[in-house]
């Protein structure tokens, strides 16, 4: 009987497969000379969240199991070798998981680039598109992520708002707080898609990334949108990478723009522009891949101009670590964290230091499907509102 069973998954399988490739062969047409290309593809994740209240990071639930289905859908055109289109459009319970139970659906990034030249030194891209900042943006989508989940320093929440200002006594009394998503950001709030342009290239051994965009690498998914939202702000954003040798890959990174929103203004002192506070933030970065081991890791202070307080500093970073195990299984372990400067005027730190260990267990099922399974553990000093443990799990289709 264990054997007919098994006979008929590994049936079942096979179809399923051939079904997901019938389906990608259909969604691509090109013009029979290759100067233009039409593809259509996507992702089906299917996840469960079980936290401990309050939820690790931008996870937004009050139940002990959040069911959090998402679909991913990409539209890319390439037209001639010089000319390129890409739409992603999501449809989810919210551009983080819970923060629209009801479902929405949004175009995250739409953009157009440019490359004059034949090598890939030179390119300009347009539109609304993930942030340069950094090395994990180009892990974030669910198929090329380790983890269920992002690092810490993209994802938790710090005491900083960016709708209403505070006084000083109120601001020191946030890190005893649970945190509030609903005002509070984080260093970076996930992959940023906010608008702008960009100017970008590859050599053989550099990579260099510099854009102009309308919001802060803090700010939040409704802010990055210029049709609803304009140009309020302007932030510069930059990485410089080097590669030595195909095994490594080394980068810095830098960011600066106001990361207040013009509601914020009428709790502004007298005289102040919500567009006079900053958010500053310098990374570094580095990867390692060898046989089957890869490794990551990322340092990065931010330093965020605060209403009636001054200026504050945090230090955030991670190291990740992906060992596979065979074709198709890896295992992860990411290790955060993260350390918090003094209150100006004091010797009090804005919120307090923690720590969180994310494990993660993959298995690719086939070319087109796979599963993983994550469990985080946080702690912080002193008094912690947030809860120290969580389960993931996602399945992802891609087609």
């Amino acid at each position: 009987m264990k054997r007919l069973f098994l006979f008929l998954f590994l049936l079942s399988s096979l179809q399923a497969q051939s079904v997901l490739e019938s389906l990608d062969e259909a969604l691509t047409l090109s013009s029979p000379d290759g100067e233009w290309r039409a593809d259509v593809s996507g992702l089906l994740d299917l996840e469960a969240y079980l936290p401990e209240e309050q939820a690790l990071g931008l996870v937004e639930t009050d139940d002990e199991l959040l069911f959090n289905p998402r679909l991913t859908m990409f539209l890319d055109l390439q037209m001639t070798q010089h000319w390129r289109a890409h739409v992603q459009m999501r449809t989810d319970r919210g551009f983080d998981p819970g923060f629209a139970l009801d479902g929405q659906t949004r175009l995250d990034e739409y953009f157009v680039e440019w490359k004059p030249l034949e090598s890939d030194a030179l390119n300009f891209r347009a539109g609304k598109f993930a942030t340069a900042f950094g090395a994990w943006t180009p892990r974030r989508l669910s198929w090329d992520n380790p983890f269920v989940t992002a690092p810490a320093a993209y994802t938790d929440m710090l005491p900083i708002t960016d709708r209403m200002a505070a006084p000083l006594a109120g601001f020191a009394k946030r890190r005893n707080a649970p945190e509030n998503r609903s005002t509070w950001v984080p260093i970076l709030w996930g992959p940023s898609y906010a608008s702008g342009v960009s100017i970008f290239g590859r050599t053989k051994h550099l990579d260099y990334a510099l854009e102009v965009k309308n919001a802060a690498v803090s700010s939040r998914p409704g802010a990055w949108d210029t049709a609803q939202n304009g140009w309020d702000s302007t932030t510069y954003t930059g990485r410089l990478g080097w590669r030595p040798a195909p095994e490594w890959n080394f980068g810095t990174s830098f960011s600066h723009g106001p990361y207040m929103l013009e509601e914020s203004q009428p709790t502004l002192p007298a005289g102040r522009s919500y567009r006079d506070y900053d958010q500053t933030t310098i990374g570094v970065d580095a990867g390692y891949s060898h046989g089957h081991w890869q490794l990551w890791g990322e340092l990065m202070t931010s330093r965020f101009e605060v209403p009636n307080v001054g200026g504050v500093r945090v230090v955030s970073g991670f190291i990740e670590a992906k060992r596979r195990l065979g074709a198709a299984t890896w295992l992860a372990a990411r290790w955060n964290q993260s350390w918090f400067g003094d209150i100006p005027g004091t010797s009090r730190e804005w919120d307090r230091d923690g720590w969180r260990l994310d494990l993660a267990l993959g298995h690719r099922l086939s070319r087109n499907m796979q599963a993983k399974l994550q469990y985080s553990l946080a702690e912080r000093t002193g008094r912690d509102q947030e809860g120290d443990h969580m389960l993931a799990a996602q399945v992802t289709v891609r087609f």
